[in-house]
């Protein structure tokens, strides 16, 4: 029988679940990338963290080429599951196919977390990748 998680578990962004929207922008060399529609939507997804078997979406997913990702756990979510990392990882991508430099900002600052940076409501995030 599992425990419930600690109330003071650092790494718990909610116990809940939650419905939130990031941006993702990225650009290699300076040309703008399409990031996937439908990625982690579908039966090819099963497994990818917080997948909900009745949408059929994992918790993060894209519908549509413009960079909209949408954060939607139920229950307990940890910062991990809605890591960029996570996110490039339901993907199948990896921050190095695109670069081994990276300039990185989260709403308008530079933010050098990388793969770490957990996504919150409302953010934009650009990612400019560099050979």
């Amino acid at each position: 029988m599992a425990l419930p998680p600690e109330d003071n578990d650092p790494d718990i962004i909610s116990e809940n679940g939650l419905h939130w929207h990031s941006t993702v922008e990225l650009y290699v060399n300076g040309v703008r990338r399409e990031v996937s529609p439908n990625i982690g939507v579908g039966p090819a997804f099963v497994g990818a963290p917080n997948f909900n078997r009745r949408s059929g979406m994992a918790g993060l997913h894209t519908h549509d080429p413009d960079g909209t990702v949408h954060v939607e756990a139920s229950g307990t979510v940890r910062q991990e599951d809605i890591s960029l990392g996570t996110f490039f990882a339901t993907w199948g991508k990896s921050f190095d196919d695109y670069g081994s430099k990276l300039n990185m900002k989260v709403n308008g600052v530079e933010n050098n977390e990388g793969v770490d940076y957990v996504m919150q409501d409302g953010d934009r995030i650009i990612l400019s990748f560099f050979p």
